[in-house]
C-alpha cells in the first residue's frame, strides 16, 4: 500500500477520485469522525454517478456517545448512504471469534462491492472505543474471499430480433455518453456508422472520435431546421455510457420522442433521459456492439448521409465565424484546444470549459475527462491533481476562474505531479450565466448567479509557489502556451484574461450564425 496525506478532506476525496479514475481500481479514503466524513460528500456523489471505485473508511465514536455532547460524535452510520453502492458498520466489540468473523466478512463484501457488478463508492464505518493510542489487540482475520469474474451476453433469439430491428429501421442514431472505451468498441461503431441508416454521435468525454462520427453535437444540430427536421429525426435511438454534456441534443430528442430507445447498460440504470425508453439492455456496450454490428444489413436510407451533410455545412460555417471573431472565450478555446500536446489527458472543469470543448474538432491522441456525474465545480482541480499523480501522464486542466478559486486547496498537497498544466480562463466570475437566458436579462439578479469574486487567480498560483504567467490576447496566449508546455519542475499555470461582457455576446452571435 502507498499511503498519502492530503489534509483537506473535500480535496482529498476528489484527489482519490482522480486516482481511481486512472487506476481503474479502488482507492481508499480514510478520515476521522465527525464533520470530516461529511466533507467527502461531493466527491462521493461524483464517484457514484461516474461509477468510480472508492473505499471510504471512516473512524467513528461509539454509537452510545451520539447526541450526548461528546466531541466528533455525529449521526455517522449510513450518513452518505444515498450515494454509496453499499454501507457497512463494523462491530465495535471484536473480543470474540464470531464478531471477528463478522467484521472480516463485512470488509470482504465492501471491497468487492467497489468493483462488482459495477464500480462505485462503498462506505465502511469503524466505531472505535478509547483508549485509541499505544494499544495492541488481536488482528482480525481478513482472509480474502475471491471473486470469479463473469460476463453477460444477449441471448441468441433476442440478438436476432435486435439485428432485425437495426436492419429494417431507416433512421438509427447511436449516442455515446461519457466513458473510456476500448479501441474494439470504436471499430465496431465505425462499422455500424458505415451503414446508410446509421449515424453515430459522440462528445469529447465520450473518447470515441472517428471521421465517420458526428463529434461536435452542439455545432451540428444548429443545422436542424423545419426543412430537414423529418430527415434527421431518428426512429431508433441507441444510447450508452455516462452523462451527455449537450443540453441541445437532450432537448431535441425529448421533442422528437423516437419510436424506440434502447439503453445499453450492464448495471441497468434505466436512464430515460430522453423520455422515450423502450428497451433496457443489461450488457456492456462492448458486448452489445460486438454481438450485433457485424450482422446488421444496410438498408435503403439517406439518414447517415443527411447528418454528414449537415455536419459538414456547420463545420464550414464554424471555420468562417472563427476567422472573424474578436478576442474572447471562444477564440481562446480555439487556440488552447489546438495546442494541447498529443498523448495528454485533458480535464475539463464545469461548466464553461466542458461546453466550449464540444464546439471544436478534436485531434487524436488525447483523452478527455470531466466531473459530469454531478457537474459541480467543487473538485475539478483536485480531481486533475489526483489523476496526474496516478497516471504520471501529461495532464492539462482547462478551468474557469470561479472553479479554480473554489478548489484552491487542491495545491495544499505534497503530491503534485510536474506533468500537470493548468489553463485558467479568467472572465471575472461565472460567465456562463451571462449567456443563459434568464439570469442575463435581469442585471439586478445577475450578480447572484455570476458571483463576481474580485480575486486574481494568478496571485493564488504564486502563493502556492507554482510557476505562472498570464495572457491577454491571441499573441500572448500563443507565447504563454509555448512556455506552459515546456519543462517545469512543478505544475505550471497560465491565466487567460477575457472580457466578461464580450464573450457571451460573441457566443450568442456564433450560434445565431450557425443557424442562419
Amino acid at each position: 500500500m502507498q499511503c498519502l496525506q492530503v489534509i483537506d478532506e473535500r480535496s482529498a476525496a476528489f484527489f482519490a477520485l482522480g486516482m481511481a479514475q486512472q487506476l481503474h481500481a479502488p482507492v481508499a479514503l480514510i478520515c476521522t469522525s465527525g464533520s470530516a466524513v461529511l466533507n467527502y460528500g461531493p466527491a462521493i456523489a461524483e464517484a457514484f454517478y461516474q461509477r468510480i471505485p472508492l473505499l471510504v473508511i471512516t473512524a467513528d465514536r461509539p454509537e452510545e456517545w451520539v447526541d450526548q455532547g461528546e466531541g466528533q460524535a455525529i449521526r455517522q452510520q449510513g450518513v452518505l448512504a444515498l450515494h454509496m453502492k453499499k454501507s457497512v458498520q463494523l462491530p465495535r466489540i471484536t473480543s470474540d471469534d464470531l464478531a471477528r468473523w463478522h467484521g472480516a466478512r463485512l470488509i470482504n463484501e465492501a471491497v468487492d462491492a467497489t468493483l462488482l457488478p459495477m464500480p462505485g463508492p462503498v462506505h465502511v464505518n469503524v466505531p472505535l472505543s478509547e483508549p485509541l493510542y499505544n494499544t495492541t489487540d488481536r488482528a482480525v482475520d481478513t482472509r480474502a474471499i475471491a471473486q470469479v469474474m463473469t460476463e453477460s451476453f444477449i441471448l441468441p433469439e433476442h440478438a436476432r430480433w435486435l439485428v432485425g430491428q437495426l436492419s429494417a429501421c431507416k433512421k438509427v442514431m447511436v449516442l455515446a455518453g461519457q466513458g473510456i472505451w476500448s479501441d474494439g468498441l470504436r471499430k465496431q461503431l465505425t462499422q455500424l456508422a458505415s451503414l446508410p441508416q446509421v449515424t453515430v454521435m459522440t462528445e469529447a468525454t465520450s473518447n470515441l472520435d472517428d471521421a465517420a462520427f458526428i463529434t461536435c453535437i452542439d455545432r451540428a444540430i444548429e443545422g436542424v431546421n423545419d426543412a430537414n427536421e423529418n430527415d434527421l429525426r431518428p426512429d431508433l435511438l441507441i444510447t450508452f455510457g455516462g452523462a451527455v454534456v449537450s443540453k441541445r441534443i437532450k432537448g431535441l430528442l425529448r421533442k422528437w420522442r423516437p419510436v424506440q430507445h434502447w439503453n445499453i447498460d450492464l448495471g441497468q440504470r434505466h436512464y430515460d433521459t430522453y423520455q422515450s425508453l423502450t428497451h433496457d439492455i443489461a450488457v456492456s456496450p462492448e458486448v452489445f456492439f460486438a454481438q450485433l454490428s457485424g450482422s446488421v444489413i444496410g438498408g435503403e436510407s439517406i439518414y447517415g448521409e443527411a447528418w454528414r451533410m449537415v455536419d459538414d455545412r456547420e463545420r464550414r460555417k464554424h471555420d468562417a465565424i472563427l476567422s472573424d471573431t474578436p478576442w474572447c472565450d471562444l477564440k481562446a478555446f480555439e487556440a488552447i484546444l489546438a495546442r494541447i500536446p498529443e498523448g495528454s489527458d485533458v480535464h475539463l472543469a464545469n461548466s464553461t470549459p466542458a461546453r466550449y470543448a464540444q464546439l471544436f474538432d478534436r485531434k487524436p491522441g488525447r483523452r478527455w475527462f470531466s466531473n459530469r456525474g454531478t457537474s459541480g465545480i467543487d473538485g475539478c482541480t483536485s480531481t486533475a491533481v489526483g489523476s496526474a499523480f496516478a497516471s504520471q501522464r501529461p495532464t492539462t486542466l482547462v478551468t474557469g476562474d470561479t472553479a479554480f478559486l473554489y478548489d484552491s486547496n487542491a495545491f495544499w498537497n505534497a503530491h503534485l505531479s510536474p506533468a500537470l498544466r493548468i489553463i485558467i480562463i479568467d472572465n471575472g466570475g461565472g460567465n456562463i450565466f451571462r449567456y443563459i437566458e434568464g439570469p442575463d436579462s435581469h442585471p439586478e439578479l445577475l450578480k447572484w448567479f455570476e458571483a463576481p469574486h474580485g480575486r486574481d487567480p494568478l496571485a493564488l498560483v504564486k502563493s502556492f509557489e507554482l510557476p505562472g504567467r498570464e495572457a491577454k490576447d491571441e499573441a500572448s496566449l500563443q507565447e504563454g502556451m509555448d512556455w506552459l508546455f515546456d519543462e517545469h519542475a512543478r505544475p505550471a499555470a497560465l491565466v487567460v484574461r477575457t472580457d466578461a461582457h464580450i464573450s457571451p455576446k460573441v457566443l450568442r452571435e456564433y450560434f445565431k450564425k450557425l443557424r442562419a
